[in-house]
């Protein structure tokens, strides 16, 4: 019996609050967010959402992104964005925050000096962005699309434990605990495999 793969749905970033509520929407394990130039302000239940280890979020910016777009994009697990475009990390205001929702995102892929750099230094090219591990990849919606179909094919469980255990190890400086999660991880997927008629390699 092959594995189970994982669906791939589509949403554009303004509906991510209609998608959390769709339960066809809500059961995707992989899922491509576009995200329109003009941002909608993220909202925490956004955030978990995509960063849930239930689903694998990537985002693909196909154009000038203002600051509340780049911080949907940073709240996915992936970025894929268009060579032509061009990602604002400053509001266009002082009553506003920078990618607000997604900072602590935009400091663990760079840092807080860089990030600072990001947010005082202008528009910021996807070419540059895509250097400073920003951006994981350039390229269309096609091969945003192609990426995830890649990604589906893993099941869903497979791609839940992978996405838990990175968390776990991001978030933990205890090695021993980590490798306890991961023989965890593995005992779990070993255990559906059996049920599921599959035998799984040790």
């Amino acid at each position: 019996m092959e594995p189970m793969k994982s669906p791939v749905v589509v949403i554009p970033s303004q509906e991510l609050g209609q998608a959390r509520l769709d339960p066809t929407l809500n059961a995707a394990a992989v899922v491509v967010v576009t995200v329109a130039p003009s941002g909608r302000t993220l909202t925490d239940a956004d955030v978990d959402w995509l960063r849930s280890p239930a689903r694998i979020s990537l985002a693909w910016l196909g154009s000038t992104a203002d600051t509340d777009a780049v911080a949907v994009a940073l709240a996915c697990d992936l970025v894929i964005a268009e060579t032509n475009a061009v990602l604002n990390f400053a509001p266009a205001n002082e009553e506003q925050l920078p990618v607000l929702g997604s900072i602590d995102a935009l400091v663990e892929r760079v840092g807080s000096s860089r990030a600072l750099a990001l947010i005082m230094g202008g528009p910021t090219s996807a070419d540059q962005a895509h250097q400073w591990g920003i951006v994981d990849r350039l390229g269309s919606l096609e091969s945003a699309m192609g990426w995830a179909e890649q990604i589906s094919q893993h099941s869903p469980q497979w791609l839940a434990e992978v996405k838990a255990l990175l968390g776990q190890a991001r978030q933990s400086g205890d090695q021993a605990l980590v490798r306890r999660r991961e023989r965890e991880s593995l005992g779990r997927l070993a255990s559906d495999g059996a049920e599921a008629g599959e035998g799984i390699d040790e």
